[in-house]
């Protein structure tokens, strides 16, 4: 029976084919299919689990920490100002520059700790400030990973929905997206020139010492035998040492993820293309050659009317006495034939 063939099968190929109105022409299928191929790839809900925001980074919470950080380090800093030494500027400055380059790694040794309890204290914040960095680097992963698996979760529900050819030809449309990485680019680069200006007008070293500096502190290396020494430099250097690093690990970030979309677009095609190979095993597979029972596409479509429940199983016995009478007609032996004929007419 063509209904019990129906049953076996287990494909979602034929699933964009059950959505054409029955009275449209070809065109207006083709046309209508297109639309809802856009409206679906457009509005497809992802699970709940993907979209909940507990899967997401939380940055108010890391400012919180940063924000905790800076305050209690610019505090004890300050309160064992007697205990560094160096060449100073303001004290308040001072601390709040020292904690700065201490969160940041620069540590460019123009301040330094020299007694036991200012060395122990320093190391205490080096530590915390590592762990900051681990927080930042998993809040990074976790978001290229979500970001992932929305993609991956998308293209399976939207293959569910059209089928594998038509998801896999919206997913070959897509065109990665490389804003992000040029905007963080443009701003790492004047970050980069705004600090040799200030380099060179107020700390007045020459332009080689300056892009030497501004490389050296971005990167995060900071050797130290050049670096800001007024207190005007300090100030500017605490918001652009932090701004400036951020920024270029941004531009890291945004520079992985695109790298990330393009495998992760390679690994969608190959997932829907291995679904779409299965369905072809699985269609072969559900034929019994040895019964003479061979399946085909209108068997596919009875079942995902049915599945859908566009159908009933007595619409599918009406239906199928009617072939009866004309096979008997017509001397015909395969029905599916005939009902394939009879949906592609509609």
């Amino acid at each position: 029976m063509v209904s019990k063939a129906a049953k076996q099968a287990k494909l979602p190929m034929a699933a964009a084919a059950a959505t054409a109105s029955p009275n449209s022409t070809n065109d207006e299928n083709s046309a209508e299919k297109t639309s809802q191929t856009t409206s679906i790839a457009a509005n497809s809900a992802l699970p709940i689990k993907i979209r909940t925001d507990e899967n997401f980074p939380n940055l108010m919470k890391l400012g919180m920490y940063l924000g905790i950080y800076m305050g209690v380090g610019t505090t004890c800093f300050y309160t064992l100002r007697n205990h560094i030494r160096g060449h100073k500027t303001n004290d308040f400055i001072d601390a709040l520059y020292l904690c700065v380059v201490t969160m940041t790694t620069v540590g460019y040794g123009d301040l330094v700790p020299h007694s036991y309890l200012s060395q122990i204290v320093c190391s205490g914040f080096i530590t915390v400030g590592m762990c900051l960095f681990g927080i930042v680097v998993k809040i990074a992963a976790k978001y290229l990973v979500v970001k992932q698996q929305m993609v991956m979760v998308n293209a399976l529900h939207l293959s569910k929905k059209l089928g594998p050819m038509e998801a896999l030809k919206e997913i070959e449309s897509l065109k990665i997206d490389y804003t992000k990485c040029l905007i963080s680019l443009i701003a790492t680069a004047a970050h980069f020139v705004l600090g040799i200006f200030v380099l060179v007008t107020v700390e007045g070293m020459d332009f080689n010492d300056a892009v030497y500096c501004a490389c050296t502190t971005m990167t995060t290396v900071g050797f130290g035998d050049e670096s800001f020494s007024s207190e005007f430099g300090r100030m500017f250097g605490i918001i652009w040492i932090s701004t400036g690093t951020t920024t270029l690990g941004q531009l890291f970030l945004y520079i992985a993820e695109v790298y990330t979309d393009i495998e992760t677009k390679k690994l969608v095609k190959w997932v829907l293309t291995s679904n779409i190979v299965v369905a072809k095993k699985d269609l072969e597979a559900a034929d019994h050659v040895e019964d003479d029972k061979v399946y085909g596409i209108a068997d596919f479509i009875l079942y995902k009317l049915k599945e859908m429940g566009k159908i009933k199983q007595e619409d599918i016995s009406v239906a199928m006495k009617d072939i009866d009478h004309v096979i008997k007609d017509l001397d015909v032996d395969d029905k599916s034939v005939l009902v394939s004929d009879a949906i592609q007419k509609k």
